[in-house]
């Protein structure tokens, strides 16, 4: 039996996922270790205290070694990411040995030492090391499918938006967003199946010294879209900063400043939107997301702006 899991910390950040199936999907918890225990011979299993929504477990597995028990918030991104993962069979993603889709529940590869790319203090050097990656990443052609892509994101959100009522502040951006998107798409037209949320956190230092990818999305768009998420894990931060990691990293992966901007853009504007969709405890609460969610998708609309 794992250690006991930090409940209160769990519990406030599901909520703004399940809402009131949050206790439902918490109470499963010990039943799913014990019953995954024993069917993958799993021991020494420790909560792991993370910033993601899912409930991770480190452990040791008499097949597979060091590994990760992933317990996963419902919903059809479980089965992207284990389509993903399964698509670049270790080609620079974590390893997957095992899952049971009807649990929302995965075994994966530990990655070790495994500290992620925030330890690396320099923010010119964590620019430069993402460039590098995403320079040797073999991006896997994927026709559109059993996968989104960031048209169809935009497009879900901007209807759940739409349907709420008083969110034409909001959907400005997202709109300006949906325009940025055609326009990069007239000259970026490659489909490949992208990572969609590969920023700092999901980058784990490895034994070889390089960096292992965790936690995809996965989605099927251009690569010119996968730098985003990582140049917007960045803010709050000045304008300077921005402007001298996309100058690092556009001449690696030979991507024109101005675009990668467009496509940091989209990115904040699709998150900052998603963010709205979560449970909130009150109005005033609601309220307050919403006044942070224009003010990063104003800054980011600034890149736009100056050209």
């Amino acid at each position: 039996m794992a250690n006991r899991f930090d409940y209160k910390r769990a519990r406030e950040g599901i909520f703004k996922y399940m809402g009131a199936e949050t206790d439902g999907f918490l109470s499963r918890v010990d039943g799913l270790i014990e019953k995954y225990s024993q069917k993958w011979q799993l021991t020494d299993l420790n909560y792991m205290l993370t910033d993601t929504v899912n409930l991770l477990f480190s452990c040791k597995s008499t097949l597979h070694g060091l590994c990760v028990l992933k317990m996963c918030i419902p919903g059809p991104e479980v089965a992207t990411e284990i389509n993903c993962i399964q698509a670049y069979n270790g080609q620079g993603y974590v390893k997957l040995w095992d899952y049971d889709l009807s649990d929302d529940i995965l075994l994966l590869e530990r990655i070790e030492p495994g500290n992620q790319m925030w330890d690396v203090q320099d923010y010119k050097e964590r620019a430069r090391l993402m460039a590098e990656l995403i320079k040797t990443l073999p991006f896997i052609k994927c026709p559109q499918g059993e996968y989104p892509n960031y048209k169809i994101w935009m497009e879900g959100i901007h209807k759940y938006l739409t349907n709420i009522g008083g969110m034409e502040d909001v959907l400005f951006y997202l709109n300006e967003a949906l325009r940025l998107y055609s326009e990069l798409k007239q000259q970026y037209t490659r489909s490949c199946l992208l990572h969609g949320d590969m920023h700092q956190e999901n980058l784990l230092l490895n034994q070889q010294g390089s960096y292992t990818i965790i936690d995809p999305k996965g989605v099927v768009d251009d690569p010119i879209m996968e730098t985003a998420r990582f140049l917007n894990n960045e803010l709050p931060c000045s304008k300077k900063k921005i402007q001298e990691m996309v100058a690092i990293m556009a001449p690696t992966i030979k991507v024109p400043k101005d675009d990668m901007h467009k496509s940091m853009y989209i990115d904040m504007a699709l998150g900052c939107c998603w963010t709205l969709e979560e449970k909130f405890i009150s109005q005033e609460s609601f309220e307050k997301a919403k006044s942070e969610v224009l003010a990063d998708c104003r800054f980011v609309y600034e890149f736009i702006l100056r050209h």
